[in-house]
């Protein structure tokens, strides 16, 4: 089996960085979406019973 050269290598290893920075970036913005519904539904109860 052939490996690629050096450069491509590294150009792949940098790619695969990039989109692993995304995937925790957006790993980060759904954790922070789903607090927020908790928080949302929270409220919503709260005002339902005291309705």
């Amino acid at each position: 089996m052939l490996t690629p050269p050096l450069t491509q290598q590294r150009r792949i290893v940098a790619k695969v960085e990039q989109r692993m920075a995304l995937v925790d970036g957006l790993e980060t913005q759904l954790a922070a979406s789903r607090t927020t519904a908790t928080n949302l539904l929270s409220a919503l109860v709260a005002e339902l019973k005291a309705a």
